[in-house]
């Protein structure tokens, strides 16, 4: 049997594998020096033109540290959860029509929306057991915060995410990106604004980074891992908001679609898709830089008596609106 080359190049380097870990790189630089301006500070600045290699020379050293499993840890979950969760993020982006199609060269399935957001939901299930693996006070309860922020706020995020699906008539992420004449974030602005914040407590942003909060519980689930198994975590971090920037895009900017001048086609769409990612990433570092965060009390509270009740409410408006707006679109 003859390997087919395309498929081999796609999955492991465009769109695919090398391709996210050098854009998730990227944009941690992006997001440091954002928030370095926006609290006066430098940031990345030395290693690199602009500092823009900081990021990758922080995880070389990390992987060539000491890499100590500290006693009574549950040695194989412990090893194996920091790869899992990377794996997850990573697999769970390459569903998305990252240049017209998903790194399969297919434009996916319908369901595939549903899909995701399930796979995403088991990666951080992976991060629950890699702090409750550590058998260290700290980490448990950073794992059980992981629990209790982001099963609960999974809720409202899966309610937002099916505001476009409805607008379309399609829980296909291709269909969803492709039929925006006009971004559904102006269409409908109270879905976006709260899948927003939704999105924030899911990716642990300020106000919502209790699960790993310095200033209570060390670093929280990561506290025990050091050297590859602490770089593979924060690599799991930095992907874990590339997904979340892409699916904000797919889902209320019109994904990898805009005026494409010339040929080739892909080429463009990846070009869109790369700036709405980082218009969104600058949302999110902008929300962080002005907000202290919350107690675990007041995010629980936030998300059953507020989110909830605000994301049932949004997504009833606009099943109402949909069928106005769905011969503007092209929706079934």
């Amino acid at each position: 049997m003859i390997p087919d080359l395309n498929f081999i190049f796609r999955v492991l380097v465009f769109p695919g594998f090398l391709f996210l870990l050098s854009f998730s790189l990227f944009c941690d630089w992006f997001e440091r020096k954002v928030m370095a301006r926006m609290q006066n500070r430098m940031g990345p600045s030395y290693t690199g033109p602009f500092g823009i290699l900081q990021p990758l020379a922080d995880y070389i050293k990390l992987l060539t540290k000491e890499d100590i499993t500290p006693d009574h840890v549950e040695g194989l979950l412990f090893t194996l959860t920091p790869l899992f969760s990377f794996s997850l993020f990573t697999f769970s982006i390459f569903y998305f029509p990252l240049d017209g199609v998903n790194v399969f060269s297919n434009p996916g399935f319908e369901g595939d929306l549903l899909f995701v957001l399930a796979l995403v939901t088991f990666a951080h299930f992976t991060l629950f057991l890699s702090g409750w693996s550590s058998s260290n006070p700290y980490s448990g309860i950073g794992a059980v915060r992981i629990l209790t922020q982001f099963i609960g706020y999974d809720i409202p995020l899966l309610i937002l995410s099916l505001g476009p699906a409805f607008l379309v008539g399609s829980l296909s992420l291709n269909r969803i990106a492709s039929h925006q004449p006009v971004p559904f974030a102006i269409l409908i602005p109270w879905v976006f604004l709260p899948f927003l914040i939704t999105l924030q407590a899911e990716l642990e942003e300020d106000p919502f980074d209790i699960p790993h909060a310095e200033t209570e519980i060390v670093a929280g689930y990561g506290t025990e891992f050091s050297g590859r198994k602490l770089a593979f975590i924060n690599l799991s971090k930095d992907v874990q908001i590339i997904f979340g920037a892409i699916l904000t895009v797919e889902l209320f900017l019109g994904g990898p679609y805009g005026p494409t001048p010339s040929e080739p086609h892909r080429l463009w769409f990846t070009l869109w898709l790369i700036l709405k990612v980082l218009f969104v990433i600058f949302i999110l570092e902008f929300v962080e830089a002005i907000c202290a965060r919350f107690r675990i009390d007041q995010i629980v509270r936030v998300n059953w008596r507020l989110m909830i009740p605000i994301s049932i409410l949004s997504i009833a408006l606009t099943i109402l609106y949909a069928p106005l707006v769905r011969p503007l679109i092209g929706g079934v």
